[in-house]
């Protein structure tokens, strides 16, 4: 973890800290009172948390306990801990509210269709069971907008009203006012157009000519080789994850009958 301040006027200073996780890098910058002399240890916690997620929902992980789930949830159910249990339930929500754009199985190898109800949930027990052998649930589409809502509920209870959370340039949330502007700025992930953003996150999903990672249309099964990402502006950074994959894969017209569901934006 590394970090800087500087004061700036009005009795506050701006504090500027940056680490690697979820395989990319997080920036967080914070206005707050001049005297105040625990930013690095509340920065710990943004990076404790983000670590007990990445430790739940990395399916890249073995040890992770998506992970567990993949490898054991079709023999037998497989208890939950209470924070994959709401964020499986949320994405099963989701997959519901896009008509199947969002899809959290779309990489199993069994030939699944996106109607197939390849997981089951029991609230009861808090547990899950996979219908189909060969099931893979992959969260890199949502984790990152999830974990951004846990770290700005962190920062609204800490009493910070200005600051804006990045992590990776494709999820970032901003609250209150930069120092010298109303709002933050931020530049749309490859363009050079800027977006101003005050209590909302801006989400970029898909492909540019500089990236290369593969998205496959759950719809159909292909992998989606345009070079034009979609950048939504929502409240919620987790809906933002979901709909820019929304904004990204589906049609003009299926687009419309999703967006229209949300207050969200595409930009």
């Amino acid at each position: 973890m590394q970090y800087k301040q500087q004061i700036i006027p009005d009795g506050k200073k701006l504090f500027y800290v940056w680490f690697d996780a979820m395989h990319t890098r997080v920036d967080v910058a914070i206005v707050a009172p001049a005297a105040k002399d625990d930013l690095v240890g509340f920065s710990t916690l943004l990076q404790n948390e983000i670590r007990k997620y990445e430790q739940i929902g990395n399916r890249f992980d073995p040890k992770s306990e998506l992970s567990q789930v993949n490898e054991n949830a079709f023999d037998s159910e497989v208890k939950l801990s209470p924070e994959l249990y709401a964020i499986l339930a949320a994405c099963k929500e989701f997959k519901l509210l896009t008509n199947g754009y969002f899809d959290i199985s779309v990489y199993s190898k069994s030939g699944l269709k996106s109607d197939d109800k390849v997981f089951l949930l029991n609230e009861e027990q808090q547990t899950i069971r996979f219908t189909h052998d060969a099931v893979l649930l992959d969260l890199s589409g949502f984790l990152k907008g999830y974990v951004l809502n846990r770290l700005i509920e962190m920062a609204d209870n800490a009493g910070f009203e200005d600051f804006i959370i990045n992590l990776g340039n494709s999820s970032v949330y901003a609250k209150g006012n930069h120092p010298v502007g109303t709002g933050w700025k931020v530049q749309l992930q490859g363009a050079e157009t800027e977006v101003v953003l005050q209590n909302e996150c801006l989400t970029t999903s898909g492909n540019s000519d500089t990236t290369r990672w593969p998205l496959m249309n759950p719809k159909n099964g292909i992998i989606v080789k345009n070079k034009m990402p979609a950048s939504v502006v929502t409240r919620d950074a987790a809906l933002g994850e979901v709909l820019a994959k929304v904004g990204y894969l589906a049609t003009e017209t299926d687009k419309e009958s999703v967006f229209q569901k949300f207050d969200a934006k595409i930009i």
